[in-house]
């Protein structure tokens, strides 16, 4: 492995667990819906802990790390290479890159959506689940949809329309696509900028034209990343010591907590002077904090550089696509099948059981995809950058 890859395994780590946490959550709003903001507003230390716990099971901030992680991945090459025909290669590849896995996702939804049937449904109204009875927030007609609307949605519709039948967790393709052509864009530009005043100037200056509106508010997640990409491939980023790390790191998983839905005390200070417009800026600053960290303490470093990290980093992408289709429909029937004998809290745990395994084993096979088809795509763009460099 390069060195300069091998720096970076922590990172994977860190899009692991932020991928767990949104399987996490899901679960939560699907099977333990009433356990949802039942949390001690207490002073106490204890209380204090629990807040904070409960606030790590955070999904949108979990999909902002996400975003700065890519933000941050594809801005790097552009640190050596900003010829268009690079910049050109990666637009290019890039759909393609996502497509590849959405329509396999979206292909196994639609089986799965056709052996369980309205079980969802019946699930939600014994459990009391609001998420769940609208299908993750994407209402469907079981028995109205085909396999070429599965095969269109996963190939088209989730990018151009961030339309999401088939597997709710893909409303965020469409961000991901289109944040990351905008950073091919920005990317070579602030690379060959060498004044940092200018560089932040256009930074602001496109999150404030953004604005907060659904979905340009997540263009300050690649932003975020691009700026931690550009400290990084100059040398800027700090290294810190170990009583630093734990101060930034607290501070980023702070940060990471905030949260309008749960009304947690430890927010108060923030809610003061934040409306819940600003939760993505939130969000960002504390994905940021926790990327300078792994990437700036040696100790931390060490501990998230281990194979774990790395088979996290590879299980992500394919669990995000999968654990949705499958919470939603084998998981209500492992819920409805048990109910009757185990109670409520024994079907829950059997479901979210249920739903976590098959989620892995599920996910096993499509790393194995992802892989060949990340290679195939390099190896066909490789020679169009190789021409370029020649000419």
């Amino acid at each position: 492995m390069a060195e300069d890859a091998r720096k970076l395994i922590p990172l994977e780590g860190l899009r692991g667990i932020a991928a767990a946490i949104v399987v996490l959550y899901h679960l939560v709003l699907a099977f333990t819906p009433k356990g949802v903001g039942a949390v001690p507003h207490g002073y106490g230390l204890l209380d204090v802990l629990t807040q904070f716990t409960l606030g790590m099971l955070n999904g949108g901030a979990a999909v902002a790390v996400f975003f700065v992680l890519s933000g941050f991945i594809l801005s790097l090459p552009f640190a050596r290479d900003r010829r268009f025909a690079r910049v050109l290669a990666a637009v290019l590849k890039r759909w393609p890159r996502l497509a590849g896995l959405t329509v396999i996702a979206c292909l196994f939804a639609f089986v799965l959506i056709t052996w369980s049937g309205h079980e969802y449904k019946d699930a939600a109204q014994v459990i009391g689940a609001g998420w769940l009875g609208s299908h993750g927030n994407a209402p469907i007609r079981p028995e109205q949809l085909t396999w070429e609307e599965a095969l269109r949605e996963g190939l088209v519709n989730v990018f151009t329309k961030g339309e999401v039948k088939f597997d709710s967790p893909l409303w965020t393709m469409r961000i991901e696509l289109f944040g990351s052509f905008a950073i091919f864009l920005a990317a070579p530009m602030l690379f060959a900028l060498r004044s940092w005043w200018v560089r932040l100037g256009l930074v602001v200056l496109a999150v404030y034209l953004s604005g907060t509106a659904y979905p340009f508010t997540f263009f300050s997640d690649f932003l975020a990343g691009a700026v931690l990409a550009l400290l990084y491939a100059e040398d800027k980023l700090p290294e810190l010591g170990n009583k630093a790390a734990w101060v930034l790191g607290g501070l980023g998983l702070y940060l990471f907590s905030f949260t309008y839905e749960q009304a947690l005390l430890i927010h108060a200070p923030l809610k003061l002077f934040l409306s819940d417009k600003y939760c993505h800026f939130v969000w960002d600053a504390g994905a940021a904090l926790m990327i300078v960290v792994l990437l700036g303490n040696a100790a931390v470093r060490r501990v998230f550089s281990g194979r774990w990290a790395v088979w996290l980093g590879l299980m992500s992408f394919p669990v995000y696509l999968l654990h949705g289709p499958i919470l939603l429909s084998a998981g209500s029937v492992a819920f409805m099948d048990e109910v009757g004998r185990l109670g409520m809290a024994g079907a829950a745990l059997t479901a979210a059981v249920s739903s976590i395994l098959l989620t892995v084993l599920c996910a096993l096979p499509l790393v194995w995809v992802d892989r060949h088809w990340t290679g195939l795509l390099s190896r066909l763009t490789r020679p169009f950058t190789r021409r370029a460099a020649m000419a």
